[in-house]
């Protein structure tokens, strides 16, 4: 278990060393994400510093701009305002028309420093209303860079007051901010906290931790993609050296034979009575005959490449067909002092299909339980139908198929004899050109197989009468 541990890593060793570097860049990525958070998260914090340092100047001169426009009604006219003050209430006149004193500062001017004492001395409540605050709060935030939805409360002398967010919670406090404290006036405080406050500072680290992790998948898979071609194009090499040597081999046999009989005739034609004379002939049809059945196998397969292969369908009858492959191997399973059992259930089994091609198929799965079998070829053939299907399952008590070999044996130019490809005579073509024409017919293939147990196929044709 450990040494076929160690023989994959070391088939893969490139993938894993890739794999590894590309996870460990993630890694670092992450770590770089959450240097960059932290700064994101700091920057943050300093942007609010600055809202609350300019908070309370901000306020005082909205305030101020206030008064003077309710004071202001018209050129050289007077004006009164009524503040609330805690001592009570103070009526200010204001006119216009005033003129500088002896000192230099017009009344203005006095009147301006006296409404910003009175201004600081009382509580932001009696100044402002809550959504006032709210837009020059949202206000400042925004200048500062701050995008995200605030929640804030003032408190002034430890109480908190009735200029408040909605729905705030103290609870959730994040930023607790002392913007006026004096002996003689209020204390006043800014408690601030952002809802998305997480989702705001992570939402620019986040979009490059899913850029990086999706640029990521795309390498990984690339690679793995190439990988795999590599490999399946690795194989196909290896099983088309194969077929090479295997359609080398199975025509250098005949054409040998071929050479043989001609040389004879030629050598001893004149010698020879018309017996041994049709003998050698019939030698030179029969190994024509063989290679012209191979080619004509390639053909079919080139042709199904090319989606030119169609079929001539007409009406048949399935048990005819596979009766006739199934007497085709009598007699070679016989020499072999083997048997091959045919069972075909009583009913109808008429269909219209390409009777040729069809034959050939059933033809190659028999000829494959043939080959396959370890000495005395014991094979049985049987056909079922249900109320939709017809069901042919051909069954040898052979060597059986690995699990590799299981996921492979549909493909083409594959042979199960990988250590010695001579010894079952082929080119890899079989399986493959049968599941072509049985998919050819809507119909489907399956096999099951264990080694040393014997092959099943199972073909499922759906009825079309």
């Amino acid at each position: 278990m450990f040494q076929r541990l160690l023989d994959q890593l070391r088939a893969n060793s490139i993938t894993a060393v890739l794999t590894a570097a590309v996870i460990g860049a993630l890694f670092l990525q992450l770590n770089l994400l959450s240097g960059q958070l932290e700064l994101q998260r700091q920057q943050f914090e300093q942007q609010v510093g600055l809202t609350s340092t300019s908070l309370n100047e901000r306020v005082r001169m909205f305030v101020r701009r206030k008064s003077m426009g309710a004071f202001k009604t018209g050129e050289n006219s007077d004006s009164t305002v009524t503040i609330n003050t805690p001592m009570g209430q103070t009526t200010l006149r204001w006119s216009s028309g005033q003129v500088p004193n002896a000192m230099g500062f017009s009344d203005s001017a006095l009147f301006g420093g006296l409404l910003d004492n009175f201004q600081n001395s009382l509580p932001w409540s009696a100044q402002v209303t809550q959504i006032e605050l709210d837009s020059i709060i949202r206000s400042q935030l925004q200048q500062n860079g701050v995008r995200t939805e605030p929640m804030w409360a003032i408190v002034e002398n430890g109480y908190l007051s009735n200029l408040i967010s909605e729905e705030f919670d103290p609870n959730l406090t994040t930023f607790n901010y002392v913007l006026a404290e004096s002996f003689f006036g209020p204390t006043r405080q800014l408690l601030l906290y952002f809802p998305s406050e997480k989702f705001y500072l992570a939402k620019r680290v986040y979009m490059s931790l899913i850029a990086s992790l999706l640029f990521s998948t795309v390498i990984l898979v690339a690679f793995f993609g190439v990988q795999r071609q590599g490999r399946k194009q690795k194989r196909l090499a290896e099983v088309k050296s194969d077929f090479i040597n295997n359609m080398s081999h199975e025509f250098k046999t005949p054409l040998a034979t071929i050479n043989l009989a001609v040389d004879a005739l030629l050598k001893n034609g004149d010698k020879m009575t018309s017996t041994q004379m049709e003998s050698y002939l019939s030698i030179v049809k029969k190994e024509n005959k063989r290679m012209n059945a191979q080619m004509e196998s390639v053909l079919q397969m080139s042709m199904m490449d090319k989606e030119e292969l169609t079929l001539d369908k007409s009406s048949m009858n399935i048990a005819e067909v596979l009766g006739e492959a199934v007497q085709h191997f009598k007699l070679a399973v016989e020499e072999k002092q083997g048997w091959i059992d045919l069972n075909i259930a009583a009913g109808d089994y008429a269909y219209v299909g390409d009777r040729t091609q069809f034959k050939s198929a059933l033809t190659n799965l028999i000829d494959n339980a043939v080959k396959y079998s370890d000495g005395t070829p014991m094979i049985s053939v049987q056909l079922t139908q249900s109320e939709t299907d017809f069901t042919i399952l051909v069954k040898d008590r052979g060597i059986g198929m690995d699990e590799d070999t299981l996921n492979q044996v549909f493909d083409r130019f594959y042979r199960a004899t990988k250590g010695n490809i001579h010894d079952v005579k082929g080119h890899g073509l079989g399986l493959s050109f049968v599941k072509e024409i049985i998919e050819k017919h809507d119909g489907t293939i399956a096999v099951d197989s264990k080694v040393g147990e014997g092959t099943t196929f199972k073909v499922t044709i759906e009825k079309n009468l």
